[in-house]
Formats: structure tokens, sequence, C-alpha cells
């Protein structure tokens, strides 16, 4: 066998391929973090309003993660049955915004009624509160 009856070399992918999977690959990453950033604090509202929802309200004192001052007494006559929304039928996670570095804002929709309430939930503890804004 000579050079010239040498079989020619495969062809390979050229590179702007590579480049054009790594841009897409990255902005699909980007994308994904940027939707899924606020998630897990909207999961701590969700579980806060199924709470309210089923009726356990000791849960959901404990998942507003309250100070001393916010007594059980106090969290009922917010959330409980007599409270401001009356019993929790529905609910609807409107928005998630960052408010800080530590805490997301969360636009809740209560039993249809409007204005929708501003929540803030605290980064690290996952804990609610009523938002001054």
């Amino acid at each position: 066998m000579t050079l010239l009856d040498a079989k020619p070399p495969k062809p390979e992918l050229p590179i702007w391929r590579y480049v054009l999977i790594g841009v897409a690959a990255a902005i699909v990453i980007g994308v994904s973090a940027y939707l899924l950033w606020d998630y897990p604090e909207e999961h701590a509202v969700d579980r806060f309003m199924e709470a309210l929802e089923r009726g356990d309200y000791r849960v959901a004192y404990q998942l507003w993660q309250p100070s001393a001052s916010y007594s059980y007494d106090d969290f009922m006559k917010d959330w409980g049955p007599q409270g401001d929304y009356g019993k929790i039928k529905s609910y609807d996670v409107l928005e998630a915004s960052s408010a800080t570095s530590k805490t997301v804002m969360i636009l809740v929709m209560i039993n249809n009624e409007t204005p929708a309430l501003k929540l803030l939930v605290d980064r690290k503890t996952k804990g609610l509160a009523y938002s001054p804004f």
C-alpha cells in the first residue's frame, strides 16, 4: 500500500458546531436558572397556603416561623377562619421577585380577592412575613 492508496481521513465536525452547541447549552441553563431562581421560596408559600386550606393552623403557624411577639392567637386572628380572608379556599401564586439578597417577595391571590397579598420569604430559613412594601 502506498501513500496514494491510503484511505482518506474521516471528516471532523467543524469547530463552529461545537461552539454553537456550547452557546445553546449556556442559554438553556441560564434561562432555566432565571426562571427557577425563586422556586424554593414559592414552594414555601405553597406549603403554608396548603396547610391553611386544610385547616391545619398549627403547621401553618410553624411554617410562618413567627417571632416571639407574634403569638398563635395573633396568627389565628390574621389567618384563622375569622381572619382577614376567612377560610382559605383557593390561592394562586402570581409573581415572585427578589426584594433583597436575603428575601423574596411573593404575590399571592387568596380566595380571588383583590388586592393580592405580598408576603416576604427569607431565603435562608424559608420563614414568612408580611411585606411592608
